[in-house]
């Protein structure tokens, strides 16, 4: 039942009340006799029937005494908040679509390499950069897709390399007759290799690139403000690998050495551990042991240096805040920074 039938019961029934009286009078067999106390019964009558009726200018809302139903509270209209209105999260661009160069205030937007899919190649050797990838197909050529700002994933055409290796900002080859080649940013000389030389390996780090002669004498250029391109004199190494502001070798005793910036350790590797391989990444060093369990030292501040336990591996690869290793069946295992998808692997 509503409010509003309830506010107009008791008019209604007062109504009646003086129509049954004025129809019983009406009734008896005899005409009424127009006295005081008729007059006075019926007047009675009019008087509670016109108290009973309600002014509706002044009548309260009624409320409700059940206590299962709460009484309205009328909103005033100011304070009634609007539905807000979600907004869809931004999409995020892959760096392997092709999309054409823009120009804002005359400074054109980062480029994109030519858009590749690796995945139906039948590549030989790959290397990841801090946001691009350089690949060697079958035949030596290279392939290159991601940020194209410098043109470090813009590889000279008709080349074939027995190697390859991806900076930061540039990426450096060799060639078959072991030269060595290189492209992209080269601020500080890091893309511009001694002439006249030849290199069984390369490896580039961020401002600065490494390589080992065919004796494993190392050679480096590039940025040297923390001496990462000043390797020790008289030492032969198997293995080289640059990082950001710092370089690790292995000697062919599997002992590691390193150099250049220390502020995290990431250039002082553990005493007496041996490896068979070894990468440096921004501010910290992964390592395999001859067993194939990894090892890392330096900065973990995204995990980076905290690999999976009770794990052995064929390879490593540490860049920029995270590293990936392949198990022997070929599987990826990767660890530390995950806030672009790094570390997870299809």
């Amino acid at each position: 039942m509503s409010f509003s039938s309830l506010s107009i019961t008791k008019p209604r029934i007062a109504v009646l009340t003086l129509l049954a009286l004025v129809f019983a009078l009406a009734c008896q067999d005899q005409e009424p006799t127009s006295t005081p106390d008729t007059q006075a019964t019926i007047a009675a009558g009019v008087d509670a029937t016109m108290s009973a009726m309600p002014t509706l200018a002044s009548t309260p809302t009624p409320t409700s005494t059940d206590p299962l139903i709460p009484a309205a509270t009328p909103v005033p209209p100011s304070t009634i908040e609007p539905t807000p209105v979600s907004t869809p999260p931004p999409t995020s661009t892959r760096l392997l679509t092709p999309t054409l160069v823009s120009t804002i205030a005359g400074t054109p937007t980062p480029a994109l390499a030519p858009a590749v899919t690796p995945e139906t190649m039948s590549l030989n050797a790959i290397s990841n950069g801090y946001s691009h990838t350089c690949a060697l197909r079958a035949d030596g050529s290279p392939v290159c897709w991601g940020l194209d700002e410098f043109g470090q994933a813009s590889p000279p055409q008709g080349e074939t390399f027995s190697s390859i290796s991806s900076g930061a900002w540039h990426t450096c080859a060799i060639s078959t007759d072991g030269s060595p080649v290189c492209w992209g940013l080269n601020s500080i000389g890091q893309a511009s290799p001694p002439q006249g030389e030849t290199f069984a390996s390369i490896s580039s780090g961020n401002r600065h690139t490494c390589a080992l002669r065919a004796d494993g004498s190392p050679v480096c250029w590039g940025s040297d403000e923390d001496g990462q391109s000043s390797p020790p004199p008289g030492e032969d190494f198997t293995a080289i690998s640059s990082g950001n502001s710092h370089t690790c070798a292995l000697r062919s005793d599997g002992y590691p050495v390193c150099w250049g910036r220390d502020d995290y350790g990431q250039a002082r590797p553990r005493s007496g551990e041996r490896y068979t391989t070894i990468s440096s990444g921004y501010s910290y060093t992964c390592a395999l042991h001859p067993d194939g369990s990894p090892d890392c030292w330096g900065n973990n501040w995204s995990g980076q240096t905290s690999p999976p336990r009770r794990e052995q591996f064929t390879s490593i690869s540490a860049r920029g805040f995270h590293i990936c290793a392949l198990r022997a069946d070929g599987s990826p295992v990767c660890w530390g920074q995950d806030s672009r998808g790094e570390t997870s692997p299809p």
